[in-house]
């Protein structure tokens, strides 16, 4: 019986090969592609300079050849300029003047100038120890600060008022929030130990000497007296002179994915960090209260350490004062929310009581070389005890947004970050430093 030869396919009886049809979901990622190619172009476009910049810096070590020019000889210590941008403050400017190596063993020397924005006028200088004994390193610092135009709303964890009542306010009342500006001049000495207790274990011992005094805002159409009596403001009328004193347990695996990724940008890993301090005013003033807390980030490497998610929970308390009229702590050392870090998309200072909590989510991905990505969504609010935490999820207070970070291989450059909040706030910011860095609390306002 002779062989029968095979009929054609259905797709191929004419001799020509018909392809598949699209899927739905192949037609809606060609139809995002469509509509994604003018402004993912765009986008290109306008990170070139910002790439060929952070290439330019690395690739031709611009850093050292600026201080090279600077300093002639010793590329260990140079100057460099610092810029930085809030919609609450306006543009700030600054210089830097850096030692890396001051008595030979990797001493760490810095010397600061800042002007505009937050500071009418800020001085500081910072020196580091290298590692003593492999395990230990220490750090002193001091700084003089004329903020010029503070933001107070009043204590407690109230939306603004709309229709004010009749001025001024008593700052005192939990349900009394009104957008006020003040001054603060600033005297801070700082000191901290670092030592390494085993592994990403470490240990941090710190104090802090802050003398504050504080007036009218500069210029500003807010003037706090005009809203608030500040007679009932604890220290605003006789100023701030205290000591507090803190220890700080940290277990800390944050890091990057690997060494072909950058550096500057942790993906996987824990940080749990606890602190417990004491304050205590010197010459008079009457500051006496502790304050306690600690926080917990989660960091999950999505894809291969271009894709990551970050999810953090932080408190922060006082205990020993009512945190309202026995005059043991001022309304400058309350915990507080809100700025470009803690409760984005709220003004600095927008909630403060004596206990505040904050839980964050943050999605980050890579954008090619020396850029990336994040958007993020915080939420917390200010109680005046704990058992106000769970009651009322209305007066929970909610910030997202997103921005871009730029990076070199080995180091963070800045971060700029546009934040919305559910009262209908909206923040740009340009931050020289990444959101879940690491925050020291001793004289920190």
């Amino acid at each position: 019986m002779p062989a029968t030869t095979p009929a054609s396919p259905p797709d191929q009886a004419s001799g020509i090969a018909v392809e598949e049809p699209l899927s739905t979901s192949e037609h809606v990622r060609t139809v995002g592609k469509v509509l994604l190619f003018v402004p993912r172009w765009a986008f290109w476009l306008v990170t070139q300079p910002i790439r060929l910049g952070a290439w330019a810096y690395e690739r031709y070590g611009l850093a050292q050849r600026f201080q090279g020019a600077l300093f002639s000889v010793d590329t260990s210590y140079g100057i460099y300029p610092v810029y930085s941008y809030s919609t609450d403050y306006g543009s700030n400017v600054g210089l830097r003047f850096v030692h890396y190596n001051l008595f030979g063993n990797h001493e760490h020397l810095k010397l600061r100038a800042n002007f505009g924005g937050e500071y009418q006028q800020a001085y500081g200088a910072e020196l580091k120890t290298g590692q003593l004994r492999e395990r230990v390193q220490a750090g002193i610092e001091t700084r003089y600060e004329r903020r010029g135009k503070e933001r107070f709303f009043g204590i407690g964890n109230a939306n603004e008022l709309t229709t004010p009542p009749a001025m001024p306010l008593d700052p005192t009342l939990e349900d009394a929030a009104v957008a006020s500006r003040f001054r603060e001049d600033l005297i801070r000495a700082f000191g901290w130990v670092d030592a390494k207790v085993a592994g990403p274990l470490s240990f941090r011992a710190s104090t802090a000497l802050a003398i504050r005094k504080f007036g009218p805002s500069s210029g500003s159409d807010e003037p706090i007296a005009a809203h608030f009596d500040t007679s009932k403001l604890i220290g605003f009328d006789s100023g701030v002179k205290n000591i507090y004193v803190e220890g700080e347990l940290t277990y800390d695996t944050r890091r990057p994915a690997g060494k072909w990724l950058t550096q500057a940008i942790d993906v996987t890993g824990w940080l749990l960090a606890a602190h417990l301090g004491r304050a205590a005013g010197i010459d008079g003033d009457p500051t006496s209260f502790t304050r306690y807390g600690g926080e917990v980030q989660r960091f999950f490497d999505l894809y291969r350490g271009t894709r990551s998610l970050a999810l953090r929970v932080a408190v922060d308390g006082i205990t020993g004062s009512d945190g309202i009229t026995d005059g043991k702590i001022s309304f400058i050392d309350l915990p507080r929310l809100g700025g470009s870090d803690y409760l984005r998309g709220y003004p600095a200072g927008r909630f403060r009581d004596r206990a505040i909590a904050l839980a964050t989510a943050e999605y980050t991905w890579d954008l090619g070389n020396y850029l990336a990505a994040y958007t993020f969504v915080d939420a917390g609010r200010a109680v005046h005890n704990w058992g106000q935490v769970d009651k009322n999820l209305d007066e929970l207070h909610v910030g997202f947004g997103g921005g871009i970070d730029v990076h070199t291989a080995h180091s963070f450059v800045l971060r700029t970050q546009l934040a919305f909040s559910r009262e209908g706030n909206t923040f740009l910011e340009l931050v020289l430093s990444p959101a879940f860095g690491r925050r020291e609390r001793a004289g920190r306002f």
